[in-house]
């Protein structure tokens, strides 16, 4: 109570009491110093809804980790959360199920992963003098060759005149309605 609802916490005269000793099923029986205003007798009816909600028993409490299936925390749960806020992208691992060349699968695999020898990979490797797109001014990147360049806007729009779909403008778009319709 006392993170949540300090406000609440603070004016109460109950301080440092389990919700054991204070939840009679029914009733929350804590008391405060001075009257509550609207704003805080909102907190308090949303205090009584959480404790209404919670079983009451004789056990131990133990801490739950809700970003692994197990309940328990693990660095990788934790980097997978902070990486991706707990969502991974669904259609990589789908792309290995296509039926396509496995040429296409490798190019699919290296374009998701920033690997194709684009002017600003190959920049990594070694001196490259002239880093701009052969299409535009801009620097030639994964994400332009493919999605930012003028060039490639106008492939995509004319890919999706041709299917009759938008397919999309960004790998994720392109990538989930290419998986979706097989």
């Amino acid at each position: 109570m006392a993170t949540q609802f300090w406000q609440l916490y603070v004016i109460n005269n109950e301080q440092g009491v389990t919700i054991s000793q204070v939840w009679e099923g029914v009733n929350l029986k804590l008391t405060f110093r001075r009257a509550v205003s609207q704003q805080l007798m909102l907190q308090w009816e949303e205090l009584v809804q959480i404790a209404i909600s919670i079983s009451l028993n004789n056990e131990e409490d133990t801490v739950i980790w809700k970003f692994n299936s197990k309940g328990q925390y693990s660095v990788q749960s934790l980097y997978e959360v902070l990486s991706f806020r707990g969502v991974s992208p669904i259609h990589i691992p789908a792309v290995w199920k296509l039926s396509v060349s496995p040429r296409v699968h490798i190019f699919l695999w290296l374009l998701y992963n920033n690997k194709i020898l684009t002017r600003d990979n190959l920049q990594k490797k070694r001196d490259v003098e002239d880093k701009s797109c052969l299409f535009c001014c801009e620097d030639e990147t994964v994400n332009h060759l493919f999605f930012e360049c003028c060039v490639a806007k106008l492939i995509w729009n004319w890919v999706s005149e041709v299917v009759g779909v938008r397919v999309g403008d960004d790998f994720e778009s392109i990538g989930r309605w290419w998986i979706s319709d097989n």
